[in-house]
């Protein structure tokens, strides 16, 4: 048993390490999908069966100090088990929101990008979609428009997005 412990301590030390090291800490879903975001994403919900996992993170954005806002990015991984699912999951890809507008931003990904009110504040919403070891991955990102958010936070948090997106792929042991 404490051999077992300290094992274990060595490899949350090290991939703690790690993780200061690149900046990046990696997810793995149900062995099937893995991703990487920046080391000070809190995660700020989680939830995870075999069939479904979500993690929902908040980004870090200084502007947002004070406020209700916050810039979150949330990934939900449905394993498409048969057709039945695949079908569910092509149906939801293809029904937008209200004004969503298709977007490139990176490829095998296919987004849409559109606005919303939260109260009084206006926000920026991408939804990407993209199937991945046989799994259909929705990531939705949004972001507050504030007075003190730098001239340029629209392209700055694409470029985050499009980084996140990049990440997403198929797990380690499923491509070892």
């Amino acid at each position: 048993m404490v051999k077992s412990l300290s094992s274990l301590l060595f490899h949350l030390m090290l991939a703690a390490t790690l993780a200061l090291a690149t900046d990046q800490v990696v997810f793995t879903i149900v062995d099937r999908v893995q991703f990487s975001v920046p080391g000070d994403w809190p995660v700020i919900s989680s939830k995870s069966t075999p069939e479904k996992t979500i993690f929902a993170f908040q980004i870090p954005n200084r502007a947002d100090k004070g406020t209700s806002d916050s810039t979150n990015l949330v990934i939900v991984s449905s394993y498409l088990k048969d057709a039945k699912d695949r079908t569910a999951f092509d149906k939801k890809a293809a029904a937008p929101e209200d004004g969503a507008v298709d977007k490139t931003l990176i490829d095998g990904w296919g987004c849409r990008s559109f606005t919303t009110m939260q109260n009084k504040t206006q926000y920026v919403d991408w939804d990407c979609y993209r199937v991945v070891a046989n799994c259909g991955v929705f990531v939705r990102m949004a972001w507050p428009h504030l007075p003190k958010n730098p001239a340029d936070y629209d392209k700055q948090m694409e470029k985050v997005l499009s980084d996140f997106l990049t990440s997403v792929g198929p797990s380690k042991k499923l491509t070892n």
